[in-house]
């Protein structure tokens, strides 16, 4: 074995794994290490990215339920309108309704008044025509006759009173 120990490929060995020897911890830890700053960086990663999904989760539920208050808040929108257009269209038919009724009435007392007119002037008139008749007629008449007439006249005006 003694030649081992002047043999340069012994020796070389030797330090070889000498060398590996001593190399492997620092490479070891270098890659450990490297590896853990690796696995720590993915795992921040993965957090931020996980945290980053959770908010737009967040978001979106946050935007649905506005949606929703939107949405109430339209049909409340439009059965508030449907009501009020409601209350106005009655309210309209209503006043429609009173002003036919009065301008009704108004025509009808119109009517009423243009009639009374009517009926006096044809009263009045009648009366004109009938007293020019009468006068005619007296006019043609004796006087003997007249008196008679008149004195009949008389006694049937006392009789009604």
């Amino acid at each position: 074995m003694s030649y081992l120990f002047s043999d340069p490929k012994f020796w070389l060995l030797v330090s070889f794994i000498t060398f590996l020897i001593l190399m492997f911890k620092p490479f070891k830890s270098m890659m450990i290490g490297g590896l853990d700053t690796k696995i720590d960086e993915i795992k921040q990663n993965i957090d931020k990215s996980l945290e980053s999904f959770n908010q737009a989760e967040e978001k979106l539920k946050n935007a649905e339920d506005q949606t929703e208050d939107l949405s109430n808040k339209v049909d409340e929108i439009i059965s508030n309108a449907e009501t009020q257009a409601e209350f106005i269209s009655k309210n309209i038919i209503e006043r429609t309704s009173q002003t036919i009724k009065s301008k009704e009435k108004n025509s009808i007392d119109r009517i009423k008044q243009i009639e009374l007119s009517a009926i006096q002037s044809i009263k009045a008139q009648a009366s004109l025509e009938l007293n020019k008749i009468i006068n005619n007629y007296f006019s043609s008449l004796s006087e003997d006759n007249k008196t008679k007439i008149l004195d009949k006249s008389i006694t049937d005006l006392k009789s009604i009173n």
